[in-house]
């Protein structure tokens, strides 16, 4: 039996079996669902990969050519700029050749002379008219001479009688010069001078009254001003317990011009403050974080960081137009930030040996403030800001601080007004 006979026999042998368990059905739902499939292409499930590409890549090419164009037309630009500047560099050259050119030539010298045999007729009648002149200042000349003698021969005649009046001539006739000469001019002259002005020329404004000059500020003041500006202040504190200390701060003040002799102050200082309390005070009151354990206390010194916000009303009388005094008042809150006391006990019996301990206290506190009353001048610059100084008192309305002192304070302050509206 060849191959041929053995596969086909094989093949209807096996064509007619069936396996045990074999479903028709089945095999038909599997050939049903199989065709009910689609094939999803590449490019759809990539889809949103694609659209983001291709819009940054679109983007990109736009911003590119955008670019592009935009050198393109400053490059442009700069080539008709340089092309402009090589022409009027050349029409310059061809200027400065013809400059050469023309300092090189020789210029021409043209006489122009002319001949008079006889003069004109107008010149005759000139020469008539001067001739006529003289003599009539001669004559005059010479009756005004007799009249001066004949006068100075009778007041010698008569001393006692009324004084005579000698007439000078206006004009001297010097017939060599053949021309009129006038007499010279007395050397004192009655003249005014123009720098010296009346003293109520000088400084009108501050000839100006009171009541003027605050009808002429407020005519000009439009609604409220506002001043802001730095300010700095130097202090002297008293404090019960405690010592006197000086203090230095500084801050930032408002002004708010309510009419021409109100306005309210308002801002914010921070000042560091000072202070010693000594035994005799230290047995009267008990302070924080003190040890006796230590040994006897002798001094405790204070250091407080101090926020001020002071508002005033301030009353200012003109003296000028640019300057006033000021009178002022009001309240001024305290906020301590931070406090440091620091201990000092003395060990043993040894007067020069001691111990230090500290206190920090950094939670933020507000105490009673202070009455403020200030007395102080304000001036206007020339570059229209405006300085002001002014002593000032502050009495304390409580206590303070973890020493529980009442403070006291004098000083001097200064501002500088910067006007915003």
């Amino acid at each position: 039996m060849d191959d041929s006979q053995f596969d086909k026999s094989l093949r209807e042998k096996l064509g007619s079996y069936e396996p045990p368990g074999f479903d028709p059905a089945a095999l038909a739902s599997l050939h049903h669902q199989m065709a009910a499939i689609t094939v999803t292409p590449w490019y759809a499930t990539y889809r949103t990969e694609l659209i983001m590409g291709g819009t940054v890549l679109l983007s990109a090419l736009l911003i590119i050519w955008s670019q592009w164009m935009f050198t393109q037309n400053s490059t442009a630009d700069l080539e008709a700029e340089i092309l402009a500047l090589k022409t009027k560099n050349e029409n310059a050259d061809q200027l400065r050749q013809e400059l050469n050119h023309l300092k090189a030539l020789k210029p021409d010298t043209i006489r122009i002379i002319e001949f008079q045999e006889q003069p004109s007729t107008v010149y005759l009648s000139l020469l008539r008219k001067i001739d006529r002149l003289e003599s009539e200042l001669r004559t005059m000349f010479e009756d005004t001479s007799r009249k001066n003698e004949l006068l100075l021969a009778q007041a010698n005649e008569k001393p006692n009688d009324a004084q005579f009046i000698i007439s000078e001539p206006s004009l001297s006739y010097y017939p060599l010069a053949n021309r009129i000469i006038p007499r010279e001019k007395e050397k004192e002259s009655k003249r005014a001078i123009a720098n010296e002005l009346p003293l109520i020329l000088e400084s009108p404004e501050k000839k100006l009254p009171v009541k003027t000059i605050k009808e002429l500020q407020k005519h000009y003041q439009k609604g409220i001003g506002i001043r802001l500006g730095p300010s700095l202040l130097v202090s002297r504190g008293s404090f019960d317990p405690g010592d006197n200390r000086y203090n230095f701060g500084g801050g930032v003040l408002a002004d708010f011009i309510v009419s021409p002799s109100l306005s309210v102050e308002a801002g914010i200082h921070h000042t560091q403050r000072h202070n010693r309390i000594s035994n005799a005070d230290i047995l009267e009151s008990g302070f924080p974080g003190a040890d006796p354990s230590l040994g006897e206390l002798k001094n405790i010194d204070i250091d407080s960081w101090v926020f001020e916000t002071p508002l005033n009303i301030k009353y200012r009388y003109p003296v000028s137009m640019q300057s006033n005094w000021i009178i002022g008042g009001g309240y001024t809150a305290m906020i301590y930030t931070k406090q440091i006391l620091e201990y000092d006990y003395q060990f043993g019996a040894n007067q020069s040996a001691s111990i230090n301990s500290s206190l920090l206290d950094k939670n933020v506190k507000i105490y009673p403030g202070t009455l403020n009353v200030s007395l102080g001048f304000s001036s206007e610059l020339k570059n229209k800001k405006i300085i002001e100084t002014s002593l000032y008192y502050q009495h304390g309305l409580g206590k303070v601080g973890l020493e529980q002192t009442t403070p006291t304070f004098i000083g001097v302050r200064g501002a500088y007004w910067f006007t915003l509206k």
